[in-house]
Order: C-alpha cells, then structure tokens, then sequence
C-alpha cells in the first residue's frame, strides 16, 4: 500500500509514523487471519502483536472505526495489485483467463478469513466500506471487459453488451468462490475451481463466437490473433 503523502507528518519522523501505521495494520490482519469468522479482536491483542502501547494505535487512527476503514483499504489494494488482469500478446485468451482466475483463488483459499472479514467483517456495512469493496470490483471487471473487448475485436465483433457481460462474469466468480469456501465440497480443491470457472468463463465466449459464425483457437497467442484473426464459418 503506498502511503499518502497528507497521511504522514513531515520532517524526521514522518517514515516512523508510516512504519508504525503499517505495523498496526500488519498485526490487525494477522490476527484476522488467526482468529475464527466474526470473533472480535480487540485493541489490547493488535498492541501486543505490533509491539506498541493500546495508546499509540490511537495517536494513528483516531478510533477503532478508522482503524477497520485503513485495514480494509489496505487489504483490498493488496489483492487488487496481485488479481487484476494485465495482458501479454503471447499468451492466449484462455490462458490469460486461467491466469486471472488462479491467481484470484488462489489468494482467497490462502487467506479466507481475510476475504470473509473484508466482504462481511466491522465497516463493511458503512457507505465508505461499501464503496471500498464495490469500486474494487467494478475495477477489476473494467479491466475484464478491456479483455473481453479484446477478443471480441478479433472477430470483428462489437456488441454494447460486453460491459455487462464482464460485470456479469465478476459475479459469477465471486459468487461461486464464496460458495466452495462455504461448502467445501468433497473433490473440489482450489485447482479445480480455477479450472471450472476458467473453462465456464471460455465456453461462454466461445459459444458467442460461435453463434455469430466464427471459431477461435482458444490457445492461440493473442499477438497471432490480432494479426491473422479467423475467418467466418458458413453454414
């Protein structure tokens, strides 16, 4: 997380403030990590981890409110910096697809309380904490619907539904997610919900390809794509 500027004092103590901050934080969510869904961690035990005085937490958040806020805030950048999809002409839809999702599941199944808590934990029903996690999303999906338009370009295709149909996928993802870490079906590890929702998430762009008269080789590097795009399928 980069610190704002207007967050930390100035002169020489501005980098031992940001530190301190940071290490309150870091304790915060280990002990989120540590502890069972819903469990309240109080200040006292966040002190103790950090290495600072209940007092101190208070000369850097001005209450327990903020506090959940900063660490919501930072846990979210975190994951947004590891899952949101870049592109790389070698690599192809499907696998740049996989990629998207393996590493967004694999972050979940590696930190499920963290998920829990920032989808569901203190501030999350606030506007601010609403915001937080909603504009996330819709920037992640944005970023997925640049990628869909991608491969819709290939073909030629431009249909004004591609936004929704990206949000939509957003969904789908994080829908099904919750739902295994729920459940935790039997047979069903985090590298056979990658492959599930990887391979849904293809067969539905495959299948509008499809229906509009072209096939595409879903392993094919997108640079070849772009520069020899398939041609339609009569009949």
């Amino acid at each position: 997380m980069v610190v704002d500027a207007a967050e930390v004092t100035g002169g020489r103590w501005g980098g031992h403030n940001a530190e301190r901050r940071r290490a309150i934080i870091d304790a915060a969510i280990a002990l989120i990590e540590e502890s069972e869904p819903g469990e309240e961690i109080p200040l006292q035990l966040i002190a103790d981890r950090a290495g600072v005085k209940r007092s101190v937490i208070y000369r850097h958040f001005s209450d327990r409110r903020e506090l959940d806020a900063k660490i919501r805030e930072f846990a979210v950048h975190g994951v947004v910096e590891l899952v949101m999809p870049d592109f790389d002409p070698a690599e192809s839809l499907r696998g740049t697809v996989f990629r998207i999702i393996d590493t967004y599941v694999g972050w979940v199944s590696r930190h499920e309380r963290l998920h829990a808590w920032i989808e569901r934990g203190p501030g999350s029903g606030d506007p601010t904490g609403r915001a937080l996690v909603g504009g996330t999303k819709a920037a992640v999906a944005q970023r997925v619907s640049e990628l869909f338009t991608l491969a819709a370009g290939v073909v030629g295709l431009d249909h004004p539904g591609i936004d929704t149909a990206s949000y939509g996928v957003l969904s789908l993802v994080d829908g099904a997610v919750t739902r295994w870490l729920e459940t935790r079906p039997a047979g069903l590890e985090a590298a056979d919900v990658t492959r599930l929702l990887a391979d849904s998430i293809w067969y539905l762009f495959d299948g509008h390809a499809r229906s509009r008269g072209f096939v595409i080789d879903p392993d094919r590097p997108i640079a070849e794509l772009l520069a020899d795009p398939p041609a339609r399928v009569e009949g």
